[in-house]
Order: structure tokens, then sequence, then C-alpha cells
């Protein structure tokens, strides 16, 4: 069964995004360092959804190296898509 590319490409760019809300609060975190503002908690609560999956993936992980596992998987999950569905798009 072939999937329709438009849902490949949202799927693509979801994990996109998600990995720039990583580097994001990651950048946030570095030059602001644990305060509280609103955007500092709108990165948190987009990327939060993804730590909670990473965390229970990966126990053993360190909590400062989470963002980086994160950012692992998503790349890991985006190539697999593209090397899988790729053919499709050429149809």
């Amino acid at each position: 069964m072939q999937m329709k590319i438009w849902i490949i490409q949202i799927i693509n760019y979801t994990l996109s995004f998600l990995m720039w809300m990583i580097l994001g609060r990651m950048l946030l975190t570095l030059i602001l360092g644990n305060r509280q503002n609103f955007l500092v908690s709108m990165f948190t609560k987009i990327t939060e959804p993804v730590y909670r999956v990473t965390r229970k993936i990966m126990p053993f992980a360190r909590e400062n190296s989470i963002p980086w596992f994160s950012i692992l998987i998503i790349i890991i999950i985006r190539v697999t898509i593209i090397i899988i569905y790729k053919p499709a798009t050429y149809r």
C-alpha cells in the first residue's frame, strides 16, 4: 500500500520542526539559564513530550544528554522515512 506523498511530507516537516525546537530550547537554556519566561515555557511545552519519549527509550541517559538523544532519534526516524518512501515520490 502506497502512502500519499503529502502524509510523508507532513510527518517529515513535523519531525524537523521538533528538532529545531529542541535546538532552540538548548540555545535558550544556554543563554538565559533556568529563568522562566514566556518564550522558555513555550519551548518547554512543545519539547517536553519528546523528552519524555526519549527518557522511556533510553532510561540510562543522563538528563543533560536527553536533548542530544532526542535529536538523534528524530534524525534516525527522518532518514528511515526518506529511505523507505523516497521511491514512491518518483512514481
